[in-house]
């Protein structure tokens, strides 16, 4: 049963959020919406779950509610069985993962009536698994923007809304965009507290919840400094490449790869390596590049191996074309580079300009070749510099600088 504080009105009330928030020592229960399922994709929203746990609150992570026609679609086109581990399983110490069964109504993420049928549903089923686990002072933290309507139907005592990503621009069409930024909308007024990756991204929201505030991306600054480590094993499928290997650690997303751009310079520089780590997401086709034979796809690779691929590498890139998701969006690479002691080059995007001391920013095919080279020439900051000055961008500081805005916000 829920405790009475999760029962109350919403709204940033000192009592009542004091003791929602841990004042009396002890730690949350917090119920998270996530973006995708567990274990899928390491981003912000599974770093800041692991960091949360490591302070001794449970999380339970609710993946993504579909319905069954998505399911079926997403089988199609990944070429896999429609079955799947529903229901609540343990993933991490103090971390469960609940995967609902397909009951969400079609359109949930383009019609406000699916979206707002579907959150009450979710409410109800996220519930029920909280109370499975005896869940109590409970804090209900989506990081998905059509959630509004399932922040309204869930009691609890604190409700925080993540935003990652300009959602809006992957709508196909005008009406299916104001849809999408209304969602977005109802999301933020339905929060006690919204946390954004940039702030491009918290500045329209504040329009609808005044109490939204910049939390930035982060690397694993420890995990990723093992590259510099002599001990590390560089991958064979990247060891012996022709060098400079120029590279790029990420999804291999339409939305965040300027395939003319990698083209362009793998023609410019036709002794480069210019290789590409990462999952190939839906709607990517990687036979762009077959005509291409500098430019190396890897495709998915362990986590636990990624410092070894970026040992291999010369420098890190954000080969990204510019438009609403990279101008306003945050990216992990940029972090995970630096860590790793690479230095970067990339668009001129958010990241890019705050630390532009470390980034060298470009924009034509010519520019990144010529941004590259002069990289590679520079030995005015060492490997180790450019990892320290990431010791300030760890998870570990993100989770705390999130903790200190709740804290404060709640005085």
């Amino acid at each position: 049963m829920l405790i009475p504080e999760a029962e109350t009105e919403r709204g940033p009330k000192s009592g009542r959020a004091a003791r929602i928030c841990g004042a009396d020592g002890m730690p949350l229960d917090i119920v998270c919406i996530a973006t995708s399922n567990w274990g899928v994709v390491k981003s912000n929203p599974d770093y800041t779950i692991l960091g949360l746990a490591a302070r001794g609150h449970r999380v339970l992570v609710v993946e993504p509610f579909e319905s069954v026609s998505s399911v079926f679609r997403m089988a199609r086109i990944q070429s896999r069985g429609v079955g799947g581990e529903w229901g609540l399983r343990p993933v991490a110490d103090g971390i469960w993962a609940y995967r609902p069964r397909p009951f969400a109504m079609p359109g949930q993420s383009r019609t406000p009536v699916a979206a707002h049928l579907s959150g009450r549903l979710l409410a109800a089923l996220a519930r029920r698994e909280a109370r499975r686990l005896g869940f109590r002072k409970i804090c209900l933290w989506t990081f998905m923007y059509n959630s509004g309507a399932l922040l309204e139907a869930f009691p609890a005592g604190l409700k925080i809304y993540e935003n990652g990503d300009d959602d809006a621009a992957l709508a196909s069409t005008d009406a299916q965009r104001r849809t999408v930024r209304q969602l977005d909308a109802e999301t933020c007024r339905a929060s006690d507290l919204v946390f954004a990756v940039t702030e491009e991204l918290c500045k329209p929201r504040r329009l609808s919840n005044p109490a939204t505030f910049e939390v930035n991306c982060a690397a694993d600054v420890g995990f990723f400094g093992s590259a510099l480590n002599p001990a590390t094993p560089v991958p064979e499928s990247i060891a012996h490449l022709p060098r400079p290997v120029i590279g790029y650690v990420g999804g291999l997303d339409p939305w965040k790869i300027d395939v003319p751009l990698l083209v362009s310079m793998a023609r410019l520089r036709p002794t480069w390596s210019i290789v590409l780590v990462g999952y190939v997401w839906f709607g990517f086709d990687r036979s762009v590049f077959d005509d291409v034979p500098n430019i190396h796809v890897l495709g998915p690779q362990a986590y636990a191996d990624l410092p070894g691929f970026m040992k291999g590498m010369d420098v890190g890139i954000m080969p990204f074309p510019l438009n609403d998701i990279t101008r306003n969006g945050d990216a992990l690479k940029c972090y995970e580079y630096l860590a790793a002691g690479l230095p970067v080059v990339g668009r001129d995007v958010p990241v890019a300009r705050r630390h532009s001391e470390l980034v060298a920013i470009a924009d034509t095919p010519d520019a990144f070749v010529a941004a590259c080279e002069a990289v590679l020439a520079d030995a005015t900051t060492s490997p180790a510099g450019r990892h320290e000055a990431m010791l300030a961008h760890d998870w570990s500081r993100r989770v705390e600088q999130k903790i200190e805005i709740i804290s404060e916000f709640m005085r």
